[in-house]
């Protein structure tokens, strides 16, 4: 089950992974963009955190708070994308206490869909949705159960596929095919999001 504990466990861990390898997201982000990926993601999680609502019991109160400080706080295309995810899966998790599998791979369907109209991208294009969408078709595939070993592996095979991809958003698409061979600093991010909600399903299990 997916609880409001499990969201603000998600959203710290989320910011511990991203704050720990904030470097190698920035490096990778100056091979292909601006170089200031790292930091500020750092940035909206930290913020993510500090607002973080302790009282609740509603799940999607979690997530669209956490959803807007990312909107607000990371610079560039990634604020709006991930504040998108997070808002629009919190919305879809309503005010109920607990989600379970399938509630939870609903509201990933939504995030991710309007994610894709809010960046106008689609699956292939080397982007953070290369990561996000095989997550979500998992998810969707799953009945009762979700293996947490399962959903980290899912998302790091598709962060290696993104690699042999050729760039077609932002910034990146402007090295066209020279960007075949070289890491997506938001897919890289997105797989820390899905490793953290990973370890924090898996804490829930025990």
């Amino acid at each position: 089950m997916f609880t409001a504990d499990s969201a603000r466990k998600w959203i710290q861990l989320s910011a511990k992974q991203i704050q720990e390898n904030k470097d190698q997201l920035s490096q990778l982000d100056q091979t292909l963009g601006d170089g200031d990926h790292g930091l500020n993601m750092e940035r909206g999680f930290n913020a993510a955190v500090d607002q973080l609502d302790q009282d609740t019991t509603d799940a999607g109160k979690v997530l669209k708070g956490a959803g807007t400080s990312l909107l607000s706080k990371i610079g560039g295309a990634s604020g709006p994308l991930y504040g998108t995810f997070f808002m629009k899966a919190g919305t879809s998790l309503g005010n109920q206490d607990r989600a379970d599998v399938q509630e939870l791979s609903k509201a990933f369907r939504t995030a991710v869909d309007n994610l894709k109209k809010r960046g106008k991208t689609e699956q292939g294009e080397k982007t953070m949705v290369d990561v996000l969408e095989p997550v979500t078709e998992f998810m969707e595939g799953q009945k009762d159960t979700l293996d947490p070993d399962e959903l980290e592996q899912k998302a790091a095979d598709a962060l290696n596929k993104v690699i042999e991809f050729e760039a077609k958003k932002g910034r990146a698409a402007y090295y066209k095919d020279k960007s075949i061979g070289k890491q997506d600093a938001g897919a890289q991010s997105a797989y820390y999001l899905i490793a953290a909600l990973a370890t924090v399903l898996k804490e829930g299990e025990e």
